[in-house]
Protein backbone atom coordinates (compact mmCIF):
# COMPACT_ATOMS: atom_id res chain seq x y z
CA UNK A 1 0.00 0.00 0.00
CA UNK A 2 0.65 3.39 -0.73
CA UNK A 3 1.76 5.95 1.87
CA UNK A 4 1.66 9.84 2.22
CA UNK A 5 5.40 10.03 2.15
CA UNK A 6 6.08 8.26 -1.18
CA UNK A 7 3.75 10.95 -2.36
CA UNK A 8 6.07 13.70 -1.12
CA UNK A 9 8.88 11.68 -2.38
CA UNK A 10 8.04 10.95 -6.07
CA UNK A 11 7.58 14.75 -5.69
CA UNK A 12 10.76 15.51 -4.73
CA UNK A 13 12.29 13.19 -7.41
CA UNK A 14 9.95 14.46 -10.27
CA UNK A 15 11.21 18.04 -9.48
CA UNK A 16 14.66 17.15 -9.17
CA UNK A 17 15.00 14.84 -12.00
CA UNK A 18 17.82 16.33 -14.65
CA UNK A 19 15.33 15.42 -17.32
CA UNK A 20 12.17 17.34 -15.80
CA UNK A 21 10.03 19.61 -17.46
CA UNK A 22 6.28 21.25 -17.07
CA UNK A 23 4.95 18.13 -17.04
CA UNK A 24 6.98 16.88 -14.25
CA UNK A 25 7.04 20.17 -12.13
CA UNK A 26 3.33 20.41 -12.20
CA UNK A 27 2.77 16.82 -11.39
CA UNK A 28 5.44 17.36 -8.49
CA UNK A 29 3.35 19.95 -7.65
CA UNK A 30 -0.11 18.11 -7.28
CA UNK A 31 1.78 15.24 -5.71
CA UNK A 32 3.35 17.62 -2.95
CA UNK A 33 -0.01 18.71 -1.66
CA UNK A 34 -1.79 15.35 -2.03
CA UNK A 35 1.37 13.55 0.28
CA UNK A 36 0.98 16.24 2.80
CA UNK A 37 -3.38 16.00 2.44
CA UNK A 38 -3.41 12.48 3.61
CA UNK A 39 -0.16 12.94 6.64
CA UNK A 40 -3.01 15.73 7.82
CA UNK A 41 -5.59 13.37 7.01
CA UNK A 42 -4.13 10.43 9.41
CA UNK A 43 -3.71 13.10 12.09
CA UNK A 44 -7.00 13.78 12.17
CA UNK A 45 -8.26 10.29 11.93
CA UNK A 46 -5.31 9.65 14.96
CA UNK A 47 -7.23 12.06 16.74
CA UNK A 48 -10.48 10.37 16.60
CA UNK A 49 -12.10 12.26 13.90
CA UNK A 50 -13.06 11.59 10.37
CA UNK A 51 -11.95 13.10 7.14
CA UNK A 52 -15.36 13.15 4.40
CA UNK A 53 -14.80 10.82 1.47
CA UNK A 54 -16.15 13.30 -0.94
CA UNK A 55 -14.99 17.09 -2.93
CA UNK A 56 -15.37 19.26 0.71
CA UNK A 57 -12.40 16.99 2.30
CA UNK A 58 -9.91 19.23 1.26
CA UNK A 59 -11.03 22.32 3.13
CA UNK A 60 -12.44 20.46 5.98
CA UNK A 61 -8.84 18.97 7.02
CA UNK A 62 -7.36 22.70 6.67
CA UNK A 63 -10.10 24.09 8.64
CA UNK A 64 -9.95 22.03 11.33
CA UNK A 65 -6.25 22.31 11.63
CA UNK A 66 -6.69 26.23 11.45
CA UNK A 67 -9.26 26.20 13.95
CA UNK A 68 -8.16 23.63 16.84
CA UNK A 69 -6.28 26.22 18.85
CA UNK A 70 -2.94 24.49 18.63
CA UNK A 71 -0.56 26.56 17.18
CA UNK A 72 1.53 24.03 14.96
CA UNK A 73 -1.82 22.66 13.98
CA UNK A 74 -3.18 26.03 12.74
CA UNK A 75 0.27 26.75 10.91
CA UNK A 76 0.28 23.40 9.09
CA UNK A 77 -3.28 24.06 8.32
CA UNK A 78 -2.56 27.57 6.68
CA UNK A 79 0.44 25.65 4.62
CA UNK A 80 -1.82 22.83 3.21
CA UNK A 81 -4.25 25.67 1.99
CA UNK A 82 -1.74 27.01 0.05
CA UNK A 83 -0.46 24.08 -1.25
CA UNK A 84 -4.13 23.19 -2.28
CA UNK A 85 -3.73 26.40 -3.81
CA UNK A 86 -0.94 26.01 -5.54
CA UNK A 87 -1.95 22.34 -6.89
CA UNK A 88 -4.40 23.48 -8.56
CA UNK A 89 -2.61 26.10 -9.95
CA UNK A 90 -0.69 23.65 -11.28
CA UNK A 91 -3.27 21.29 -11.86
CA UNK A 92 -6.20 23.53 -13.61
CA UNK A 93 -4.81 26.53 -14.73
CA UNK A 94 -2.33 25.46 -17.81
CA UNK A 95 -2.36 28.55 -19.12
CA UNK A 96 -0.38 30.12 -16.22
CA UNK A 97 3.31 29.57 -17.04
CA UNK A 98 4.64 30.50 -13.87
CA UNK A 99 2.74 27.10 -12.33
CA UNK A 100 4.28 25.04 -15.02
CA UNK A 101 8.29 26.22 -13.63
CA UNK A 102 11.12 24.23 -11.49
CA UNK A 103 10.88 27.30 -9.67
CA UNK A 104 7.30 26.45 -8.46
CA UNK A 105 7.53 23.38 -7.81
CA UNK A 106 10.59 23.75 -5.81
CA UNK A 107 8.45 26.71 -3.94
CA UNK A 108 5.74 23.86 -3.40
CA UNK A 109 8.04 20.80 -2.01
CA UNK A 110 9.55 23.91 0.44
CA UNK A 111 6.33 24.30 1.66
CA UNK A 112 5.48 21.06 1.83
CA UNK A 113 8.57 20.58 4.12
CA UNK A 114 7.44 23.26 6.01
CA UNK A 115 4.19 21.59 6.79
CA UNK A 116 5.50 17.89 7.19
CA UNK A 117 7.77 19.80 10.05
CA UNK A 118 4.66 21.69 11.58
CA UNK A 119 2.40 18.86 11.71
CA UNK A 120 5.03 16.54 13.10
CA UNK A 121 4.94 18.83 16.17
CA UNK A 122 1.21 17.88 16.30
CA UNK A 123 1.78 14.16 16.68
CA UNK A 124 3.00 14.32 20.53
CA UNK A 125 0.34 12.57 22.96
CA UNK A 126 -0.32 16.13 24.59
CA UNK A 127 -0.39 17.77 21.58
CA UNK A 128 -2.93 15.45 19.81
CA UNK A 129 -5.23 15.50 22.68
CA UNK A 130 -5.37 19.46 22.26
CA UNK A 131 -6.19 19.48 18.98
CA UNK A 132 -8.51 16.70 19.39
CA UNK A 133 -10.45 18.68 21.76
CA UNK A 134 -9.68 21.92 19.61
CA UNK A 135 -11.46 20.15 16.86
CA UNK A 136 -14.18 19.18 19.34
CA UNK A 137 -14.95 22.62 20.24
CA UNK A 138 -14.87 24.01 16.59
CA UNK A 139 -17.25 21.41 15.60
CA UNK A 140 -19.91 22.52 18.68
CA UNK A 141 -19.84 26.35 17.21
CA UNK A 142 -20.70 24.62 13.35
CA UNK A 143 -23.35 23.11 15.00
CA UNK A 144 -24.76 26.20 16.72
CA UNK A 145 -23.18 25.49 20.17
CA UNK A 146 -24.91 22.01 20.59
Amino acid sequence: MITSEEFVRLANRLALAASAGEVEWRTAVSRAYYGAFHLASALLESAGGSVPDNPTAHAFVQRRLMECGQEDARQAGSLLKDLHSERRKADYKLKNAKAGTKEFALYSLETAERFCSALAACASAPNLSRIKVGIEEYERKLDGGR
